[in-house]
């Protein structure tokens, strides 16, 4: 499942986000009339996460990413958040409580601004780098490349836990 995105661009950083939307709703509710898709995208796959939580999990973590490339182009010494970094710093107090349509209108909302952010940093902007609470140092390349794989990853949970769903109902 890993990606690798050691030579993803800005560029191509943003295409991907901004296509993230059109496939997470591919995944989540491929016929928008089906009654049957809320109760499945809100069932607790077999590593006790649901699909809806999985999407929710992915628009949390972009606006901890959005905030770190923020915080790296405007603080002169930034220091961000290990959950940048470290996928097991992401841990979300709130439950999730959002409807299929609310939290795809979310990670639509969260894409769109994550990939606007992203194509307004300058040329230079690309070099600027953050320390890392805890240790280490980000740059701003590495949050967007972070960004691109926590969409890559999260839809391949979604995509894994509707099948493993669809699976057993038979």
């Amino acid at each position: 499942m890993a990606i690798d995105l050691s030579k993803l661009s800005p560029n191509d950083a943003v295409v991907a986000l901004r296509s993230y939307p059109r496939r997470f709703r591919s995944a989540l509710a491929p016929i928008s009339d089906d009654e049957g898709i809320e109760e499945l995208a809100q069932q607790a796959g077999p590593e006790g996460e649901s699909a809806v939580e999985a999407t929710a999990d992915v628009v949390r973590t972009w606006t901890v990413l959005r905030e770190a490339l923020r915080q790296i182009q405007v603080a002169d010494t930034p220091v961000v958040h290990a959950a940048v970094v470290d996928a097991s710093q992401r841990h979300w107090e709130s439950p999730v409580r959002e409807t299929v349509a609310e939290v795809l209108a979310q990670l639509d909302d969260a894409a769109a601004e994550l990939a606007d952010a992203v194509a307004a940093v300058p040329g230079d902007g690309w070099l600027r780098t953050a320390q890392v609470a805890g240790g280490g140092t980000v740059s701003a390349l590495d949050v967007v490349r972070e960004a691109v794989r926590t969409g890559h990853e999260g839809l391949a949970r979604v995509e894994a836990i509707l099948a493993a769903l669809r699976r057993d109902a038979r």
